[in-house]
């Protein structure tokens, strides 16, 4: 790949496949780089909060994850974000109805996702103290699994970020936002592996 990319948040850009930073090597990607990349999707059209979608981006800032879409309730908060990250690669959209049930702005956001990713990364903005050490574990255990969910779990307790894959996307689109994300977790079990995780931050 010989046209330079910026990558994230950091001033990385991509050449050769190899991340440079500053034009001194950085990192090198793995040859199946591009069969493994994913979007980060936040969902904060409740409850907005600058500080807490920094502090997720941050955490989230992996190599693999190439795509950002943030979902917001208003204009204001939409703006918010480009101002503070307008080198970040991805899109910010808007929920007409930020009140409405959580499943309406997944819709809307994955609407917005790259058609170039291969898996989707679901976050609250909510849960912003999550460790990074717990999103590179999901992002490997997704890349190597042959399970289409992702469920990272404490205790024995389901939480997020959930991890699918983006073929995908047509049925979580299909479903009536009122039987949202339970119905399709309930009626897909075989499709699911949950990943027990040292993290109660996920709860």
């Amino acid at each position: 790949m010989s046209k330079e990319v910026k990558l994230l948040i950091h001033n990385l850009y991509l050449k050769n496949n190899t991340v440079y930073k500053k034009d001194k090597i950085f990192y090198k990607y793995k040859d199946n780089f591009l069969k493994n990349r994913f979007s980060l999707l936040i969902l904060s059209a409740k409850n907005f909060n600058l500080n807490n979608i920094k502090k997720i981006i941050e955490t989230f800032s992996f190599p693999e994850i190439t795509d950002f879409v943030i979902v917001v309730g208003n204009d204001s908060d939409k703006n918010l974000i480009i101002e503070n990250f307008k080198n970040l690669n991805g899109k910010v959209i808007v929920n007409p109805e930020p009140q409405d049930v959580l499943y309406s702005s997944l819709k809307i956001g994955l609407k917005a996702v790259s058609r170039r990713v291969n898996f989707i990364i679901l976050q609250f903005s909510s849960l912003h103290n999550i460790k990074k050490e717990t999103v590179k574990i999901l992002i490997e255990k997704a890349i190597e699994s042959k399970k289409d969910i992702i469920i990272p779990t404490f205790n024995e307790k389901k939480g997020h970020p959930i991890v699918f894959k983006s073929n995908l996307i047509p049925l979580f689109n299909s479903l009536r936002k009122e039987k949202g994300l339970p119905y399709l977790l309930k009626n897909y079990k075989d499709c699911i592996e949950e990943v027990e995780v040292s993290d109660k931050n996920i709860l």
